[in-house]
């Protein structure tokens, strides 16, 4: 990936609906190629996916928390099944030290938190240690970082 590449990149995350023909007179390159560096990147897996962003202020779920996990190597298995069967379970990180696993949870509530994941969490084997951090206001988020 070059310049031109992280370029494109950066314009997309910003907009990912902008037309090629305004990206490349940004670039100074012509749409076409603006269009082919975009079916690459596709294929080699740097683009995923096109996606929007919502407004959170819409949806009763707005509660956002991280969790960090201390769990036993032979239970990580289903600890990490578990995670990926909860909606409210938006992100999973394996870290180290202090714990084993940071989680990032959206909630309507910390009722819907402590019902829903940490309970649970608490009780799955091989579980240690669950500790709560909840967010209070959001200053960044940034997707991409060339």
């Amino acid at each position: 990936m070059d310049a031109t590449d992280h370029a494109i990149l950066d314009a997309l995350m910003g907009d990912a609906k902008i037309p090629l023909a305004d990206l490349g007179k940004r670039l100074s390159i012509a749409p076409s190629t603006v269009f082919k560096r975009i079916e690459r990147m596709k294929q080699e897996g740097v683009i995923e996916r096109f996606t929007i962003a919502v407004n959170p202020e819409f949806f009763p779920r707005r509660l956002v928390s991280f969790l960090s996990i201390k769990v036993d190597p032979d239970a990580a298995a289903d600890l990490i099944t578990y995670l990926a069967g909860k909606q409210i379970v938006r992100e999973v990180f394996e870290v180290l030290e202090p714990n084993d696993y940071l989680i990032k949870a959206v909630t309507r509530d910390i009722s819907e938190l402590k019902t829903d994941l940490i309970h649970p969490l608490s009780v799955l084997p091989g579980v240690h240690e669950v500790n709560t951090i909840l967010a209070v206001k959001k200053i960044k988020e940034q997707t991409y970082v060339g």
